[in-house]
């Protein structure tokens, strides 16, 4: 028995047959003297989560049933000699609460998800956020945009749940990937940092790596299925409804400009200059027109910490319309007079 497998057994992260091996291990009764620091330190990480003393009580007596009687010899002609009682309950000290933690994993999750604490993180529409999670990492949380997390990283997995949009700094820790969950969509990662956009209304959801290496998969039918790899610069774009993705580099104004102040547009069509202004602004926009509702725009250009009645101004004077106001709703007015501007795309 070596200690990585008894390691993997103590995070609860063996196999249904390496469990078997452990505690077949286990009514061996053989603890030497170089095994035994490494169960008493397995056991004093574990102290945080102490068994039940009905169980250990139980598994003790199993287990001091199957030793022999002082003085009695054993069946094999090879003799053995015993421990001293003194030995046998320092053991036992270590030994049961293990066994118990062995009979948690073969028959139920070692936590139930309904015991979680867990946590959210929320931002209104055109409203920024930074929130540090307990095991050092940030996040910065764009409009409109929702994480959950647990308050403490208690498993295998560093587990987030995003809604919106999101740029993770995530601390390294090679023992605990950092997963964020985005709809069908697992971002896997140890140390890096990257953008995720994912919005339910949205059939597009991106991930763009911005330093290290993430593995992306897909929530197939329940079973989470490796699409690919990203380096540095990259960005998978992944069809919801189609179930298709591609990955290609990405403009960091584009992309990453949002979290110094920039709304950055490259040959962009209406509906994605729209919903970037609704998601940016927290507003609603329609067109008048419907003739104009369906206009591909090819729209470039970049404004830093503008206001929304600025940028509109911008777009429209290319674009050639104006725009009227009431509350959080924007309507767009194109006037047949105007004729939108060329532009000569980067």
């Amino acid at each position: 028995m070596n200690r990585a497998l008894l390691d993997k057994f103590y995070r609860g992260e063996c196999s249904p047959e390496e469990v078997r091996q452990v505690v077949a291990w286990f009514r061996t009764n053989e603890l030497s003297p170089e095994q035994e620091p490494d169960f008493r330190a397995l056991w004093e990480e574990a102290g945080q989560h102490p068994p039940d003393a009905h169980d250990a009580d139980r598994l003790f007596r199993q287990i001091a049933d199957q030793l022999p009687p002082p003085g009695e010899k054993r069946m094999s002609g090879k003799r053995r000699r015993l421990p001293a009682p003194a030995v046998w309950w320092k053991v036992a000290a270590v030994l049961v609460p293990l066994c118990v933690l062995g009979a948690l994993v073969l028959w139920q999750p070692w936590r139930n998800p309904a015991d979680v604490a867990y946590r959210s993180a929320a931002t209104a529409p055109g409203e920024r956020k930074t929130v540090h999670l307990p095991d050092g990492s940030v996040v910065f949380l764009h409009g409109n945009s929702r994480i959950t997390y647990p308050e403490t990283f208690t498993t295998g997995t560093r587990a987030i749940e995003l809604q919106g949009e999101a740029f993770f700094e995530v601390a390294k820790d090679s023992l605990h990937p950092f997963v964020v969950q985005s709809g069908a969509i697992a971002t896997r990662a140890l140390g890096t940092s990257f953008n995720i956009r994912y919005r339910p209304n949205d059939g597009l959801t991106t991930v763009a790596l911005a330093t290290g290496v993430v593995q992306i998969e897909a929530d197939a039918s329940g079973t989470a299925q490796p699409l690919t790899r990203l380096v540095p610069g990259q960005q998978l774009a992944f069809q919801r409804e189609a179930q298709r993705y591609a990955v290609s580099p990405f403009d960091a104004r584009e992309v990453l400009g949002w979290m110094d102040g920039v709304l950055y547009f490259r040959n962009a069509g209406r509906a994605q200059v729209l919903r970037k202004l609704e998601d940016w602004y927290g507003v609603e926009i329609d067109v008048a027109s419907a003739d104009q509702a369906h206009e591909d725009w090819n729209y470039t250009g970049e404004y830093t910490h503008e206001t929304l009645d600025k940028v509109l101004e911008g777009i429209g004077f290319v674009k050639g319309f104006t725009f009227e106001r009431t509350g959080h709703h924007i309507q767009l007015i194109f006037h047949p007079s105007q004729h939108a501007m060329p532009q000569n795309p980067d």
